[in-house]
């Protein structure tokens, strides 16, 4: 049980520079169309193709969480936590596509993500999409200017 835990907390901390990065090279990267849903649209309340880019790592989670033994149970649970955690931040909190209890938006750590997703949103230092890419990290990213090198995605997408 102890291993699970601390393996699910590992797996957890270790998820945001990893999802940051592939934020920055596999959604503004291969991934764009898809993922140029949310640009358009960061806060519809229906589902939009991007949200599909959950499906895997949650599949994933459940597969792990279902085939046992402590450390793959606890990657998969600290792959599903960080997973919602994430959907609660971003989607809940930052972009309103869900009601989020008061005492849960004023929590000041959200509240800082919030307002750091927005520079990704609005442009930040270069355009709209720009960094930071990190949802909990996104402070100290764009702090020490991470991904000041980001230029903005190019490919032409289909009409969804």
């Amino acid at each position: 049980m102890l291993t699970t835990v601390a393996v699910a907390f590992g797996t957890l901390m270790a998820l945001e520079p990893v999802m940051a990065l592939v934020h920055r090279f596999l959604f503004h990267g291969p991934l764009w169309c898809s993922h140029k849903s949310h640009h358009e649209h960061p806060a519809a309340r229906r589902i939009v193709r991007n949200d599909l880019l959950w499906v895997w790592p949650l599949m994933s989670s459940a597969v792990l969480i279902a085939v046992g033994g402590p450390v793959l149970t606890g990657i998969g649970i600290g792959t599903s936590t960080y997973v919602a955690a994430y959907i609660l931040a971003h989607d809940g909190v930052a972009h309103g596509r869900f009601r989020v209890p008061a005492m849960v938006r004023r929590n000041a750590l959200l509240q800082r993500v919030a307002h750091t997703h927005r520079l990704h949103h609005r442009g930040g230092r270069a355009g709209v999409g720009a960094p930071p890419f990190g949802i909990y990290s996104a402070a100290l990213e764009h702090r020490w200017r991470l991904s000041d090198s980001y230029s903005p995605p190019t490919k032409i997408c289909s009409p969804a």
